[in-house]
């Protein structure tokens, strides 16, 4: 009976500094030192998103970072030969790792060495290529006239993550990570492995929502619409007058 008492209340204790850590991290600003600018200083939640929606749950980006995020991604793939499907869902992760909660406050820095692995072997037989410029590994993009698969070009995870510019950090200690961010003591980030801080954290602070703005989105959606229907009727009056000078010739001979 005396160790379920004692089991019990250290339960309780690990719950109030849990809390209490969510709490100061809610209140804390969002760091500048990633590869996007946050247009959020603190954590929210952005609703009513599709792309990288469980990252926008607990995050620091706004509306424009993830619109930015979408279309840089969409246009990586435009350009890339078609990547296997379980390589795509693995880039999407990444991709979204700059709008996850922990990553914009520094909390988590680095990605696991067993998420480089899981992305090495996702990605293992797509195609990829080396940037001139950058001197990191890219997808291979369709005019590109030599690439190799990712197995051919580095052997393992950790290689994978440096070579596409992601730094590989080994430390996961949660629970110690906690303790030393209740008690202020110095505290090394944590790895990020691909699992949204939401879920990690679960629900102790309770963040203001930001909802994404749906009229302009539609009003954005339907120019697009109205501007692909004209460019369709253009391309079907080009098409009749070119088969009426056609039929002119052709009668004329």
């Amino acid at each position: 009976m005396l160790i379920q008492i004692i089991l019990l209340s250290v339960a309780q204790a690990q719950l109030g500094y849990v809390k209490e850590v969510m709490n100061q991290l809610a209140d804390q600003e969002c760091s500048l030192k990633n590869r996007i600018v946050y247009g959020q200083q603190k954590l929210h939640h952005l609703s009513g998103i599709y792309f990288c929606d469980s990252y926008a749950k607990r995050t620091c980006c706004s509306q424009q970072n993830l619109e930015e995020l979408k279309y840089k991604w969409y246009r990586e793939q435009q350009q890339a030969v078609e990547l296997s499907p379980q390589c795509q869902e693995i880039f999407t992760k990444t991709i979204c790792s700059d709008c996850d909660g922990d990553i914009g406050q520094q909390v988590r820095v680095g990605f696991c060495p067993h998420f480089c692995n899981q992305m090495y072997q996702a990605c293992s037989m797509d195609l990829f290529q080396y940037e001139e410029k950058t001197q990191k590994l890219r997808l291979c993009y369709q005019n590109d006239v030599l690439c190799s698969e990712l197995r051919n070009i580095v052997t393992n995870g950790d290689q994978f993550c440096t070579s596409l510019g992601y730094k590989v950090n080994s430390y996961s200690n949660r629970d110690e990570w906690m303790e030393n961010k209740y008690l202020n003591l110095s505290t090394t980030p944590l790895c990020w492995d691909g699992t949204p801080s939401h879920r990690i954290w679960g629900n102790e602070a309770k963040l203001p929502e930001t909802k994404v703005n749906v009229k302009n989105k539609k009003h954005n959606f339907k120019d697009e619409q109205q501007q692909s229907y004209l460019g369709l009727y253009i391309f079907a009056a080009i098409v009749l007058v070119g088969a009426y000078f056609i039929s002119k010739v052709l009668l004329k001979k």
